[in-house]
């Protein structure tokens, strides 16, 4: 579980990718599924948020799109410890264009809709089309426990 966010780096190319963001957020999620982390067999043990929205905890505005693997934390128990949550995320400068309705969608293992179909209607948002002129600040990868 340490290693999720090294693994996930990995996956990442050196330079920011020109066009819509959400199809190449959607491609690294395919991608990071593959590897597989020792967690609980919870069905909300390992699954997928994809979000964005204006964001306030950056010195800049910002709005930024983002996709998430959440991944259940157990203690020496099995017990519930926390989330590690690793991101990849698109940040771009806030304007008046950007002030959309926050958005967020979560997936997780044993839902109605299979993790591919979920990503196929994904990388289809609106707000890929919004963003995909758009050069963004930054592309980073991270981790974050809850």
């Amino acid at each position: 579980m340490d290693e999720a966010v090294d693994i996930a780096r990995s996956l990442v190319d050196d330079e920011i990718r020109a066009g819509s963001p959400v199809p190449a957020l959607t491609e690294l999620a395919r991608r990071f599924a593959a590897t597989e982390f020792d967690v609980p067999e919870d069905q909300d043990a390992d699954g997928y948020l994809f979000q964005y929205g204006k964001v306030g905890w950056l010195p800049e505005p910002t709005f930024v799109v983002s996709m998430v693997r959440q991944l259940e934390v157990v203690d020496s128990d099995g017990e519930h410890e926390s989330y590690s949550q690793v991101q990849f995320e698109y940040r771009f400068p806030l304007d008046r264009d950007l002030e959309v309705e926050s958005h967020s969608e979560w997936w997780f293992p044993g839902g109605a809709t299979p993790f591919d179909a979920w990503l196929s209607s994904v990388s289809r948002s609106p707000i890929g089309d919004l963003l995909g002129s758009r050069q963004p600040r930054e592309f980073v990868v991270w981790a974050d426990q809850a």
